[in-house]
């Protein structure tokens, strides 16, 4: 009797869990984001993608907000100077 190479029945993957992610408020990039992440999560809607919008939800993450602050900073040194 030869082995069995193959899987008797298909390999179901659930859908993957995706978190709404929390943009900044205030923030345009984020706000840009979170608005696309709402469009790639909507099964009606013609940009759903849920790659793009794992992409979106760790790019609201990572998306730096004390720039702002250093940039602020650093121009009261200058103009102190």
């Amino acid at each position: 009797m030869a082995l069995e190479r193959t899987l008797r029945a298909p390999i179901e993957l659930p859908d993957p869990v995706i978190e709404k992610p929390k943009p900044v408020q205030g923030c345009d990039v984020c706000g840009a984001c979170g608005r696309q992440w709402v469009e790639a999560t909507d099964p009606n809607s013609p940009a759903y993608d849920l790659s793009h919008a794992v992409d979106l939800a760790i790019e609201i993450s990572r998306h730096p907000h004390d720039w702002k602050k250093k940039t602020a900073e650093r121009r009261r040194k200058a103009a102190q100077k």
